[in-house]
């Protein structure tokens, strides 16, 4: 189970970059860029600081990407055969965060894509392996537009892969599956589950004043993008679509 699920998400690289694992505390956190994914971190990062009475303070928002300061574990260090037994345990939580996909890809180019960022790792990937000059433009449609034209790019980066994928949700049996969009009181339920009470959100506009997954994004998607990107990410709304039948009352509502 653990080495397809290393698969599906990119490799053991982005698993144990992009899984938060906490056996003590018996759940599995599988992480969608710009889904909810600083505020979720960072919040079950300071969680578990109070629950340990350990020392801990979020300082920027790099640190929380930074895996080896954080007090969540991987993947690697828990051990991939504990990892394996987690994934197995219906006792374990596995629990995800997803985000409608144009919204998401909005947020993620502002952020990383645009000619405004052009040092961001993720946008020197893939314009190397286009053969752009990092100088030069990529507009929000003419990126859609490659994704569809050209489906291999989507792995090239977890930031352009499909939710689908980041989340192993063919894969994986879900506990808890929560939106981007409703996350404060998503959080709050599966908070009480995993800690047995409320925990401190932790929101980095009112911590940092920035916002690096466009939690208020205000960009406008014009209709031919948006068309492009439901393409791209086909997949996606159907994940959504599944996950909307098996929680009628709402994602995280009818959680077991």
């Amino acid at each position: 189970m653990a080495d397809a699920v290393t698969k599906l998400v990119g490799g053991p690289r982005a698993l144990n970059y992009f899984t938060h694992v906490s056996n003590a505390f018996g759940f599995i956190y599988f992480t969608v860029p710009a889904a909810a994914s600083i505020r979720t971190i960072g919040s079950l990062n300071l969680a578990i600081a109070e629950s340990l009475d350990a020392d801990f303070e979020i300082k920027n928002i790099a640190q929380l990407y930074n895996r080896q300061v954080n007090i969540l574990g991987m993947p690697k260090s828990e051990g991939m055969g504990v990892f394996n037994q987690m994934l197995d345990d219906p006792s374990v939580l596995k629990i995800t965060f997803l985000r409608d996909p144009v919204d998401r890809f909005a947020a993620l180019y502002r952020s990383i894509f645009s000619a405004n960022t052009r040092k961001a790792g993720p946008r020197q990937t893939l314009f190397n392996h286009l053969g752009i000059p990092l100088e030069e433009n990529l507009s929000m449609l003419d990126l859609a537009e490659l994704l569809c034209e050209e489906d291999d790019l989507k792995s090239l980066t977890p930031q352009l892969r499909s939710q689908r994928q980041m989340a192993g949700y063919d894969l994986v049996d879900y506990n808890f599956i929560g939106r981007h969009e409703t996350w404060q009181t998503d959080f709050a339920t599966v908070s009480q589950d995993i800690f047995g009470r409320d925990v401190t959100q932790f929101d980095p506009v009112s911590s940092f004043n920035q916002d690096p997954e466009g939690a208020n994004l205000q960009t406008t998607v014009d209709p031919e993008t948006r068309v492009a990107l439901e393409q791209a990410y086909a997949d996606d709304y159907d994940m959504l679509e599944e996950v909307a039948s098996l929680f009628p009352g709402g994602f995280a509502q009818d959680h077991e």
